[in-house]
């Protein structure tokens, strides 16, 4: 009996000449319906496609071998109906060298049938990790060595502001994180000469502009919002039969003093009002009837605040927004030595990998970039090699989209043609699920499109809901806990109607009377 798809499930398998971005909750049957839509893709009488004119990319290469089984497995189904059918028979022999794979395959793919386009020895290898490390180690020493022997003045000031004088393995420690998190982003010199422009804001306006600037704010906004729902917690507690109801009237009055500083978008107005907030001394006046334990829970909610708004008051707001821009200023010189010891460490760190002909999976992407685009006149634009697989590809599927990285969004767009009225991308993934940003993934991609992809036209967005692997007591303690803790400001995505689960398949009743008593505990 074959497979009965729902609405959505089909409408994913079918849709063509599009981007499509699938929003697949946990146990949607994401994997089965992208090799569904392979298949239809193949076996459609009217326009069939070759499996070699698919890029599939997923996330590790134990995926790829699973959707490249599970595409073979569909293929020999066909085949055992159809023995003589000469279009699946040619599918079959293509599949071994079809693009289904990972990124960083692929990406070694563009560079072995291009390698002679950035100057590479086509000889070059694949460091391993422990060779890089080693490597990256030698490099960061001998770096150092160097900028001792020079014993430029920048320099030594630079290792002072940031270490104390003390600890080359703390400025080590700046330069590789620094270098790392540059490797993101598709042209990492950019990102870090643009770091060092924040340093020169003007006045306190052109500081409140600033990117970084915009998120403490928002962040401490968020923050306190969350410290006043403690404080209402508190309250609340303190309106209980038994419980201490002579907190009430100041729990209240600092839960709106929190709320009310919550709304303070500005750093200069945050600055003011964290100076002003101040907690009064709560009544001790001794009542039998309260119960000692909800006492002790209010009081521990309130100290718990107090505690986080010296913490913010430390970690954002310790300056006045002029303390801060001069200090921002006093810091250019060695923010902008830091920037440059980043760089000649990249510099050293690619001549000696060049000297051993080898790159790493960082290298891997940027040299595909390298490949497939350019820039002329501040535009970027692609490569004859990019227009060339543009040729080459009907389709782009890419699986776990939730967590590429901004490189990998610039490499498949340039091999899609979008900017030349081309939309052939199927992305499918599930934001809730990103784990990966510690790998600076980057799941506000996702994010993007989910917000602006509309149900129909050339960006058209999917939700797969219906969870298919779990019990319904399962799905409803997942949403219980899921719609308490996920929100807006933290996962980037409201657990709402849209965002949770929905129960797909019909369970056999159990008998068992512990079944799903821990599903109680977590809902309690």
């Amino acid at each position: 009996m074959g497979v009965t798809f729902t609405k959505e499930q089909q409408q994913v398998i079918d849709l063509r000449n599009r981007n499509l971005l699938v929003s697949a909750a946990a146990g949607s049957g994401k994997t089965a319906v992208l090799v569904e839509r392979i298949i239809q893709m193949i076996l459609n009488k009217e326009h069939p496609v070759d499996i070699d004119r698919l890029l599939v990319v997923t996330f590790t290469n134990a995926a790829a071998a699973e959707m490249r089984e599970r595409i073979r497995q569909a293929i020999d189904r066909e085949l055992a109906v159809d023995p003589f059918n000469g279009h699946l028979q040619k599918q079959a022999a293509l599949l071994h060298k079809a693009q289904i794979t990972t990124i960083d395959s692929f990406c070694l793919f563009v560079i072995r049938n291009h390698f002679h386009e950035i100057g590479l020895d086509p000889g070059f290898r694949v460091a391993d990790e422990g060779e890089l490390k080693l490597l990256q180690q030698d490099t960061l020493n001998e770096l150092l060595e160097q900028e001792y022997d020079v014993a430029d003045p920048k320099f030594l000031q630079c290792v002072e502001y940031f270490t104390g004088g003390s600890n080359d393995r703390l400025l080590m420690q700046y330069i590789e994180k620094l270098h790392d998190f540059a490797e993101s982003y598709p042209w990492p010199e950019d990102w870090l000469l643009g770091c060092m422009e924040d340093y020169k804001a003007a006045d306190v306006e052109e500081l409140n502009g600033t990117q970084w600037c915009r998120y403490l704010t928002s962040h401490v906004c968020f923050m306190l919002q969350e410290l006043a729902g403690k404080l209402r917690q508190a309250c609340r507690l303190s309106e209980r039969p038994a419980g201490p109801y002579m907190y009430g009237e100041l729990l209240e009055k600092e839960a709106e003093m929190l709320e009310q500083a919550s709304m303070k978008e500005t750093y200069q107005e945050q600055y003011e009002v964290m100076e002003k907030i101040t907690f009064g001394r709560l009544p001790s006046k001794k009542d039998d009837s309260v119960d000692p334990a909800l006492r002790a829970m209010a009081q521990q909610l309130r100290n718990e605040v107090k505690k986080q708004i010296e913490k913010l008051k430390g970690d954002f707001l310790l300056r006045s927004p002029e303390q801060a821009l001069a200090q921002m200023h006093r810091a250019y010189p060695m923010v902008e030595e830091l920037i440059s010891l980043v760089l000649t460490y990249e510099r050293m760190l690619t001549q000696k990998k060049c000297e051993a002909n080898m790159i790493d999976f960082g290298d891997m992407e940027h040299l595909a970039l390298q490949i497939l685009l350019t820039r002329e006149d501040g535009e970027i634009v692609p490569t004859r090699a990019a227009k060339e697989y543009r040729e080459c590809f009907d389709e782009i599927l890419i699986d776990e989209y939730q967590d590429s990285n901004l490189v990998q969004e610039y490499l498949l767009s340039a091999i899609s043609g979008e900017e030349e009225g081309r939309y052939n991308r199927f992305m499918v993934g599930d934001v809730k699920q990103s784990i990966y940003k510690f790998r600076l993934a980057r799941p506000e991609l996702f994010l993007e499109k989910y917000d602006t992809y509309q149900e129909s036209g050339d960006l058209c967005r999917i939700d797969l809901a219906k969870n298919f692997r779990s019990r319904v007591q399962v799905v409803d303690a997942v949403n219980d806990v899921f719609s308490r803790i996920m929100s807006q400001e933290i996962g980037g995505i409201a657990y709402d109607d849209k965002a949770a689960l929905y129960p797909g398949a019909t369970y056999p009743a159990t008998e068992d009377p512990a079944y799903g008593s821990e599903l109680l505990l977590i809902r309690k």
